[in-house]
């Protein structure tokens, strides 16, 4: 393997997809058939949301080299993203079929796949399980595909054995203490008076919305709806404003003396600062709608919850769709998924119940003191009630109603999320209590958020 393709696959582990896509095609000059550059040089591309031409890319690579078992895993996952869930479970099972214990493909295989009790790929995944012949990491991502498996055949018991097995081989490093410190110093220093108006701080632009709320609560699906509208470009969880964030406070620690958390700079940082901080969010947006016109676009960044009064001083003019579903099954969903990336507290059903509390807590101080408009969404309602509540969402948008909005299950633009194969599915409500089956292993999360009487009084607020 050559130095400067090597380059390009750390970067691709580093999430350097332009600098990746570069070196590829550095090697491509000289090595126009070289099979993993053109491979990796479409994974870098599509991460980079230029879907057609990274298909053409991968396609060309496995012409060349037609039997190797990471590339048609990483087919899968291209095309797990798009509408055609079909092809992706041929590539997965056709990397299994060339790499037997290719336990990332099995559970990458989970995530746009349906078992049936008479699967034999559920005994398969069982044989490998007790071989023990696996790395702990590959052991965990077997985990979490057996988990999913049995859930999906209503073996509930043996489902949760398997969420419990992966969640301690993954054993993340997570410190609930950072989110105390955190909820605890936005709501002293981010108040009404910080977050009025001032004169040239942020973009008044009306383009951004902004989908916030816990993982699994329904994001996706209310992005799904607001995609189908011809003026809505959905731009996916994007890292801009958490990185913002931190590029904010490192200028305040190093030139105002700053030393605490997210929020406490805030009120520090000159107001220009917000309007360029904006200004080149917006720009990045228009390059990544690649040309496509739109008058409104969606960030659906889970941790964007944390972020309002920030994301308030940036875009005084943003509005902020905030979807809930029921706490159990909201917490419940998160424990037995495997997030690409972050989202460490969802390894442990303590932690989640802490979490999600300082999440309740957080966005309660937000309604108090944050001057954007504010949508709530019910998961529940949404799914039971498709059409009324979806009109309800373009009208809070400020755009005119467009019929494509009722069929989410449609949409042909990239999903990376958990939910990818849920978005690809016709609304359905199955998902509604479904925390009711695993309630006998739930005693760890439920005192966490404060006992059922609690959890019930979020419910009556949704």
């Amino acid at each position: 393997m050559s130095a400067r393709l090597q380059e390009g696959i750390s970067h691709i582990k580093a999430n350097q997809f332009r600098e990746s896509a570069e070196a590829f095609r550095d090697v491509l000059k000289d090595e126009p058939e070289n099979p993993d550059a053109l491979h990796f040089l479409g994974i870098s591309l599509w991460n980079l949301n230029q879907t057609s031409e990274a298909l053409v890319l991968i396609k060309q690579s496995m012409e060349i080299a037609p039997d190797r078992a990471h590339m048609h895993h990483n087919l899968g996952g291209v095309l797990s993203g798009t509408s055609d869930v079909d092809a992706a479970v041929v590539n997965y099972k056709r990397a299994i079929e060339l790499k037997g214990d290719y336990a990332e493909a099995y559970f990458n295989l989970g995530a746009v796949y349906k078992f049936k009790k008479t699967d034999p790929l559920i005994a398969t995944m069982k044989s490998l399980y007790s071989s023990s012949s696996l790395s702990d990491a590959d052991q965990e991502y077997l985990c979490f595909a057996l988990s999913k498996a049995l859930n999906d055949t209503e073996v509930y018991e043996e489902a949760f054995h398997f969420a419990l097995e992966a969640a301690r081989l993954k054993n993340p490093d997570y410190n609930p203490n950072v989110m105390d410190v955190a909820v605890k110093e936005a709501l002293k220093a981010i108040t009404k008076e910080v977050l009025s108006p001032v004169k040239g701080r942020g973009n008044n632009s009306e383009t951004p919305i902004f989908i916030v709320g816990m993982p699994r609560s329904g994001t996706t699906l209310v992005e799904q709806i607001l995609s189908r509208h011809p003026q809505v470009f959905a731009a996916g969880e994007l890292p801009m404003i958490g990185s913002i964030n931190s590029q904010m406070r490192e200028f305040a620690k190093q030139n105002l003396a700053y030393k605490g958390s997210i929020h406490g700079f805030i009120p520090m940082i000159p107001p220009n600062h917000f309007n360029n901080a904006a200004d080149a969010c917006m720009d990045m947006i228009h390059s990544n709608a690649s040309g496509k016109s739109f008058t409104r676009f969606t960030d659906k960044m889970p941790q964007n919850v944390f972020h309002l009064g920030f994301i308030s001083m940036m875009f005084p003019n943003a509005r902020i769709i905030h979807v809930r579903r029921h706490p159990l099954d909201t917490c419940v969903s998160c424990f037995l998924q495997r997030f690409r990336l972050g989202h460490e507290y969802t390894y442990r059903l303590d932690w989640l119940g802490q979490y999600y509390r300082r999440y309740v807590k957080v966005f309660d101080h937000w309604r108090k003191v944050v001057p954007l408009p504010i949508l709530e969404v019910r998961y529940e309602e949404l799914v039971n009630d498709l059409e009324n509540e979806a009109r309800k969402l373009i009208e809070f948008t400020g755009l005119d109603w467009s019929d494509d909005c009722l069929s989410p299950q449609y949409s042909n633009r990239p999903v990376r999320t958990a939910s990818r194969w849920q978005v690809r599915q016709p609304i359905y409500n199955s998902s509604i209590n479904r925390w009711k089956y695993y309630e006998a292993w739930l005693s760890p999360l439920i005192s966490e958020l404060g006992g059922m009487d609690w959890i019930e009084q979020q419910i009556e607020d949704i």
